[in-house]
């Protein structure tokens, strides 16, 4: 019984799947994207909120793998002020994001590939199911505004495209919640390698996706990716009015 259910919550997921890619279509953000690729030095960085898998208390560390599989990715981040450009030291900047097969910790049970509660998502929460804290740390940023993280490139979930939570908060105020973004050239390229292959390329770009929408391309949260070692590095500068 229990499997029959499995197999039609999965045909039904892939129908949900299939109206949602065919609704999200219609979205159109690559002009919106061109234009937040430049930020000006009054600009604010894109303020998206936490999302709804934020955990609060996540480890103070640089590297925030825990031996996750996945191609490297060293995210170095800098924080400064509207306007003056000058660094903001002493901040806290945290970071999470999904596994390399789109799971998140503290939230294990919920599966890449199920279609999720519109309710839940909606109201930008879901109720945690673990303990775990793999992919996800904090910084606190030096006297230049940077912080670094180890990590890996993300994978795809649905109904999203590739991204990375940041949270930055002073003085235990929040000042800046916000998603780092990558190309879908980039995106394409990663899913090509193991262990993202295993699942294929993810159906969801950033073209259609519906928080690069409500962003409006999401100016100042694309960082500037290259090659490294075995991995890549990925650098951006958040804009934050203090």
């Amino acid at each position: 019984m229990n499997a029959i259910a499995g197999r039609r919550e999965s045909v039904r997921d892939r129908v949900r799947r299939r109206v949602l890619t065919t609704l999200l279509g219609l979205i159109d953000n690559d002009a919106a994207i061109r234009r937040a690729a430049t930020l000006e030095p009054g600009q604010a960085t894109a303020n998206q909120g936490n999302g709804p898998y934020y955990v609060p208390g996540s480890p103070l560390r640089r590297d925030v793998r825990e031996g996750r599989d996945g191609v490297p990715l060293l995210l170095r981040i800098r924080t400064v002020e509207v306007g003056t450009l000058a660094p903001v030291a002493g901040a806290m900047v945290e970071i999470w994001h999904c596994d390399a097969d789109g799971i998140y910790s503290g939230y294990q049970r919920y599966g890449a590939d199920k279609f999720p509660a519109l309710v839940s998502l909606t109201l930008r929460r879901f109720r945690p199911t673990d303990t775990a804290m793999f992919l996800r740390g904090r910084q606190v940023t030096d006297d230049s505004g940077y912080v670094e993280f180890r990590t890996i490139v993300p994978g795809w979930y649905t109904p999203r495209t590739l991204h990375i939570h940041v949270r930055v908060s002073l003085g235990g105020q929040e000042l800046l919640g916000t998603e780092l973004y990558f190309s879908d050239d980039f995106a394409a390229h990663i899913q090509s390698l193991p262990p993202y292959a295993g699942r294929g390329r993810g159906p969801y770009r950033n073209t259609p996706d519906i928080e690069i929408r409500m962003a409006k391309g999401s100016p100042g949260s694309w960082p500037a990716v290259r090659p490294a070692g075995e991995g890549h590095q990925a650098d951006v500068t958040l804009q934050i009015l203090t």
